[in-house]
Order: structure tokens, then C-alpha cells, then sequence
């Protein structure tokens, strides 16, 4: 995948979604898939799986493919980076 630059990923992070998301998933108990946060913050599974990848090659999120289904979590990294966010809005 190819590298973000700093004016990208602010892009990224201006549209509501991509912050719902990490939200979404912070806010889970239990084990969190691609489809329950597409229905939680009313988005399409495509975008949603599109997101997912996305953060996890920025080192925000981390996918368990071990299982039959694909499980996400968010890491520290995107912690943090959801801290800054929810204090700008």
C-alpha cells in the first residue's frame, strides 16, 4: 500500500467516518468485526473493510485473522490518535 503523507492522512481524518470507526471500536466489548461497525456508524462493509486496511498499515488498528472471521482492534497508537481527535471536535 502506498505511503500517506501528513496532508493525506489529514485528509483521511477530516471525514466523519474514518473517526467513527476508531471510536466504534474502542468503544466495543468484546470481539469487534467489519460488519457490526458497518452497521453501528451507517456505513457500506466495502468502505468499512477499505478504512481497516488503511489503519492498519498506519499501525491504528490491528486485524486477527486467526479465527474464522477477522476480528479488529484498535492500538495504542490509534488511542491516542482518537484522544487527539475527540478533543478537536
Amino acid at each position: 500500500m502506498a505511503s500517506l503523507t501528513g496532508k493525506s492522512i489529514r485528509k483521511l481524518f477530516l471525514h466523519d467516518k474514518p473517526f467513527m470507526l476508531l471510536q466504534a471500536i474502542n468503544d466495543s466489548n468484546g470481539r469487534v468485526y467489519a460488519a457490526m461497525v458497518s452497521k453501528k456508524i451507517d456505513c457500506s462493509y466495502a468502505y468499512i473493510v477499505k478504512l481497516i486496511k488503511l489503519m492498519n498499515s498506519l499501525g491504528l488498528l490491528i486485524v486477527d485473522d486467526s479465527n474464522h472471521k477477522k476480528t479488529v482492534m484498535i492500538t495504542q497508537k490509534g488511542k491516542k490518535l482518537l484522544k487527539l481527535i475527540s478533543e478537536i471536535k
